[in-house]
């Protein structure tokens, strides 16, 4: 019987994700078909995924000889971890008791073996690899945000931090401005605790880079001096692997509070920032914002007149303070050297041009650890407390969705409790359990299929089934075998009739109301490749753009879909209607936190009725 043209059943997305990332063949006809270059065979496996293997890296086409100078140098493959070796252990995937684990070491005074140090920063540099110039930010999938400022190497600030607030998490979101590293002791520790944070949950925690995370600077102020004492013997692989890392850190972040817009740099701006350039720059060859400018990608020839600018943007953004005495304009800022003071005017001018309300911005100790400045517009949030042998408190600030203005905390030295006595929960909330997290994805994924037997199996159509079919239902359709009958509350309603079948289909559904009613069966077959979605955002991002186009999406979701009947007709409306879904921004094109934001789970609160639209929501974080 020949096959019907119409979408998969999103029971086999799984499959299907598996067959395109895996299959030599499938690979093949990618290429011919969607003109991308795939090399190598990409593992369905969350471990490989979650734990790139530098030595398969080594082995794709095309690399850079800088980069494969750079990955055999730093492979933790060729490392073996000595029998005398007392410190933490590494296994894959990092989870968020790896992340305990690490800081309990830390605490304890352990320097973290070498061979963790390369798995850790090669993980995160694959991920940061993939992001693009500014991070997109959207309170109303986060609901708030914490934004902390420099913590130069200050172990105690940052765990003080999370002792007060709670450690960093898919519902517990962190943005750190810049200047993890240099001056304080426990820099290494302080980089790599943020490196697993952002590894864990790459879409509720956010990097901006700092004027510190350059290579001339941390060779002034105490990094590389760092580095080279707790690692002798990798002291120059791994300093250069910190100095590519950093290269590799987005340069701001731009947050939705759903009301207004914030801009968060970690130094400032000036009259010659464009934004519109700065998004589009290649940041990683701009390693250093010092008086050493870039070599031009006309090597041998001078600086170009558009380099000159990103150059000069980019030490703008990083090394700019406030103007002290409020001076209109722009003029030399000679406390050091470098950049320039920006006055309120010049503030007023950005922020409106831009479309912010704010700019929040760290780079400068503060007595009390913040400061309001340019006619409250610009916000100031300093985190590390008595920095370099002075008496300041520290801060930091925390947005909620739908606020006007922003909830700053201060605390002094006295306040942070010694190290050693902080105690950690390794315990994931019930959101965060991997197991929960399964079920809630294959009920999602498989909820059209859910429905189908649920409906079948009522057949005088009340709206009602027996426990019993419902039970059996359950298990066969999401081959889980639960005890089903006592979780039936957890799940679904029931009456003196049955069960309400409805009740728990209602409660699952795709943020964009039009989109889901309209398109169900996409997202759902979506939805279950969100264990790869990492390795599938590099996939189709071929270019490494840190964007994907709608050429490239339409041309994948096309291939995926069309696996299924080999027609080759499939709707580009329906396809245009994901892509809008999946744009947050609406600026024509996805980045890799729009990408994983469009696969969270969103609960919405029951209607009165099936004909009653959902008057709130709130996501399943």
């Amino acid at each position: 019987m020949p096959q019907q043209s119409s979408p998969p059943s999103p029971g086999d997305a799984p499959a299907q994700i598996e067959s395109v990332c895996c299959n030599p063949q499938a690979q093949v006809r990618l290429k011919d078909r969607a003109t991308w270059k795939i090399h190598g065979k990409l593992e369905y496996s969350t471990s490989d995924i979650l734990s790139p293997s530098v030595t398969k890296l080594l082995q794709k086409p095309g690399l850079s000889v800088e980069e494969k100078k750079l990955l055999r140098l730093t492979n933790p493959d060729n490392i073996q971890v000595e029998s005398n070796y007392r410190g933490p252990h590494i296994k894959s995937p990092i989870t968020r008791s790896t992340f305990v684990d690490l800081i309990e070491a830390f605490q304890q005074g352990h320097v973290l073996h070498e061979k963790y140090v390369y798995v850790i920063l090669h993980q995160a540099r694959a991920i940061l690899k993939t992001l693009p110039n500014v991070n997109h930010i959207d309170l109303s999938n986060l609901h708030y945000i914490f934004i902390v400022g420099d913590l130069h190497g200050q172990l105690a600030d940052l765990l003080h931090i999370f002792n007060a607030n709670g450690l960093p998490a898919t519902d517990n979101p962190f943005i750190f401005n810049g200047d993890f590293v240099d001056r304080g002791p426990n820099s290494v520790e302080v980089i790599l605790l943020l490196l697993v944070a952002l590894i864990l949950y790459p879409s509720s925690v956010f990097l901006n880079r700092g004027n510190h995370e350059d290579h001339m600077v941390t060779f002034r102020y105490g990094f590389e001096n760092e580095v080279n004492r707790k690692y002798t013997k990798c002291k120059t692989s791994l300093i250069d692997l910190f100095k590519d890392l950093f290269s590799w850190l987005p340069i701001y972040s731009s947050v939705d509070t759903g009301i207004s817009k914030l801009m968060i740099v970690h130094g400032g701006i000036s009259d010659r920032i464009n934004l519109s350039q700065i998004n589009s720059l290649t940041r990683n060859r701009l390693d250093s914002s010092l008086s050493i400018p870039p070599i031009s990608k006309n090597i041998g020839q001078r600086l170009t007149k558009d380099e000159e600018d990103e150059y000069l943007q980019m030490a703008d953004l990083l090394w700019c303070d406030p103007d002290p005495e409020d001076r209109p304009g722009c003029r030399n800022n000679d406390n050091r050297s470098m950049a320039c003071y920006f006055g309120p005017d010049v503030t007023e001018k950005f922020l409106s041009k831009n479309h912010f309300s704010m700019l929040i911005r760290s780079h400068e100790v503060k007595e009390k650890g913040y400061e309001f400045e340019h006619n409250n517009k610009v916000l100031t949030v300093f985190s590390a407390s008595n920095y370099n042998g002075e008496s300041n408190w520290g801060a930091i600030a925390r947005w909620d969705y739908k606020t006007e203005e922003p909830w700053v905390m201060s605390y002094t030295s006295q306040d942070i409790a010694p190290v050693e006595e902080l105690s950690f929960n390794k315990q994931v909330t019930l959101f965060e359990d991997p197991v929960y997290q399964s079920l809630m994805e294959t009920i999602v994924a498989k909820q059209s299929l859910l429905r189908k037997e649920f409906e079948r199996s009522d057949r005088n159509q009340t709206n009602h089934i027996s426990l019993t079919n419902w039970a059996d239902i359950m298990k066969n359709v999401l081959q889980i075998d639960l005890p089903w009958f006592n979780l039936r509350s957890k799940f679904v309603k029931e009456d003196t009739q049955g069960i309400l079948y409805n009740s728990m289909l209602e409660e699952y559904a795709s943020d964009d109301a039009k989109f889901q009613k309209s398109h169900a069966g996409i997202m759902e077959d979506l939805y279950m490749s969100k264990d790869v979605l990492m390795t599938l955002f590099n996939l189709i991002d071929s270019d490494h753009s840190g964007f994907i186009s709608r050429d490239r999406f339409s041309d994948f979701i096309k291939l995926l879909l069309d696996r299924e009947n080999g027609t080759g007709d499939v709707n580009q409306g329906y396809i245009d209607e994901v892509m809008s879904a999946m744009d947050l921004d609406k600026n024509g094109k996805i980045d890799v936190n729009e990408f994983l934001e469009s696969f969270r789970i969103v609960n919405m609160k029951k209607p009165q009725s099936l004909y009653d639209k959902p008057k709130t929501t709130h996501t399943i974080i």
